[in-house]
Formats: structure tokens, C-alpha cells, sequence
């Protein structure tokens, strides 16, 4: 597969968020270090500045059970989940035992950073994702398989899943990335796996 050429990032007409997990900590005198944030929320700040997050960086337990920073069989989430949900407990557990997430959680998080990414993101009108979608036949030759829930949808659905899964990950978005992210009520979420940039070639 070619190397990926950022200038034809412009092809589907929208902005990439470039994301890459360290294991280590990164050089960080370029880039903002926020607190106190939800990851979603963290994506639109990254449209300004390139942003490093790490486990204290983030509020939302959601992202921190995604990221592999919240004990698996913690009840902290399963009860933020449910003051939220118009949903019985065993249904949120069941949702919550089928999310993505990393066994081995990345130290810190670079959003924008100048290091070659693991996956881009981005919030995608319909009628793009369509043309993503075509763009994907083409590479793969295959139909894109998506898996939908309305819980952690950016952090987990996308941004964890891609990554985990090497393919593109598609989400209808959660309240809070409703909320908190730039992302419009036309719009869906998209991520994309290093190993599928060659999507963007024409």
C-alpha cells in the first residue's frame, strides 16, 4: 500500500484530526496539555493547537474505560451510565462488555501532534461518508461492517475500534459528543486505521 500523501487529505472535502498513541511520554513544547476534559470535547480543542492528553487529562469515565484508564470491572461507569440512559442496568453492563477497549492503555494521547498518526478522525456529513464508503470499495472490495451504540461513541465506537480493528469505524455520535465535540446534528463520526490511508490516494 503507498505511503499516505497528507496533501490529498482534502480529498473527501472535511477536517482530519490526526491521533496517535504513545507509550512514552512525547515531546510536548508544541502542543497543549488539557485537563479536566472529555475526548470528544478534547478533539475540538485540537482544531486550534495540537493537544496531549493523558489519564488525568481526561473527566469522562466513558474515554477512561475506552483508553484502558478505568478498572474494567469498576461500577463507577456502569452507574454514570445509567443516570444518563433511560436503560435497565443488565442492558448497560451487556453494552458495556462488548465496547472496545484497550487492554494496554497508551500513556498519553496526541491529537494534531506532529507524529505520524495510528488514526484520523473526523465528523463527516452523509453524503461524504458515502463517498468515503465508495472510496473504500475501491481499496478493500469489501463492504464496510459497522458496529453502533450511543455510548462512547467517539472515544470507544471510533477512536478505540479503528485502532483495535484496523478498519473504519463509523458512529452516529452520544449526548455528550452531541455536546462537548464539533460535531454538527448533520453529522456522524468517522475514524480511519494508519493501515487504511491509502484511501486517501486518487
Amino acid at each position: 500500500m503507498k505511503k499516505i500523501h497528507w496533501d490529498n487529505m482534502h480529498k473527501f472535502n472535511t477536517h482530519w484530526i490526526r491521533v496517535k498513541f504513545f507509550n512514552n511520554k512525547p515531546d510536548i513544547k508544541n502542543a497543549k496539555v488539557l485537563k479536566n476534559v472529555r475526548f470528544c470535547e478534547a478533539t475540538k480543542e485540537a482544531g486550534v493547537l495540537p493537544v496531549i492528553l493523558d489519564r488525568e487529562s481526561i473527566s469522562c469515565l466513558g474515554a477512561r474505560y475506552a483508553f484502558g484508564w478505568e478498572t474494567r470491572n469498576s461500577n463507577k461507569l456502569l452507574n454514570s451510565c445509567y443516570d444518563k440512559k433511560n436503560m435497565r442496568k443488565d442492558t448497560i453492563s451487556s453494552i458495556l462488555s462488548k465496547a472496545p477497549y484497550f487492554n494496554k492503555p497508551p500513556k498519553f494521547i496526541g491529537l494534531n501532534t506532529d507524529d505520524k498518526p495510528d488514526i484520523v478522525m473526523s465528523y463527516m456529513s452523509a453524503e461524504k461518508i458515502m463517498n468515503l464508503i465508495n472510496a473504500y470499495h475501491n481499496l478493500c472490495g469489501k463492504n464496510l461492517g459497522a458496529s453502533l451504540s450511543s455510548m462512547m461513541s467517539v472515544c470507544g465506537g471510533v477512536a478505540v475500534r479503528s485502532y483495535l480493528k484496523k478498519d473504519i469505524s463509523i458512529s452516529f455520535g452520544c449526548h455528550d459528543s452531541r455536546k462537548y465535540a464539533d460535531m454538527r446534528i448533520e453529522n456522524l463520526a468517522v475514524g480511519i486505521p494508519k493501515n487504511m490511508f491509502g484511501i486517501f490516494e486518487d
